[in-house]
């Protein structure tokens, strides 16, 4: 073998110059064959997916841009004051503590489990409550809701 590359390479130059573009050329397709090209053809796929990405986000765009404005916010002429017996009322809910601050108040109530989606619902149409967090946890066959609120400047 090395008799052979000795040949090769003490040979003619146009020799040399073929031996080389040939090693070259076979490496270049190897690598080609080998990391390019899954490369290549994974980041093809890639782009197809992110453009069925942007399709359906665009179709979800318009559909939100059809929902009428209505039916996304609550009229404000139809908001009431907040009444906490009418809330935990309303609720079929039993009071635990109500502590009322300065323009804040921390609310804790036992309710059955099936209340809780309609609780939040009849708490955005009051009027004076701007925001919220809560904390849920199991209490027997009742979820206790801790809340705290925070209440507008409105009256």
């Amino acid at each position: 073998m090395p008799w052979l590359i000795e040949r090769w390479l003490s040979g003619p130059g146009w020799r040399r110059v073929a031996i080389f573009a040939a090693v070259t050329g076979l490496v270049t397709v190897a690598a080609w064959m080998s990391f390019i090209r899954p490369h290549h053809s994974h980041f093809s796929q890639l782009e197809a997916d992110s453009k069925q990405t942007t399709q359906r986000i665009a179709e979800l765009q318009r559909k939100i841009l059809q929902v009428s404005p209505s039916e996304l916010h609550v009229r404000l002429s139809n908001l009431r004051a907040f009444s906490i017996a009418e809330f935990v009322g309303e609720s079929r809910g039993k009071l635990l503590k109500w502590q009322p601050e300065n323009k804040e108040g921390t609310l804790e109530i036992l309710l059955p489990w099936e209340e809780l989606p309609s609780l939040f619902i009849r708490l955005a149409e009051y009027r004076v409550v701007s925001e919220h967090s809560f904390t849920i946890t199991a209490q027997g066959g009742l979820l206790k809701l801790m809340m705290k609120m925070e209440f507008s400047d409105e009256s």
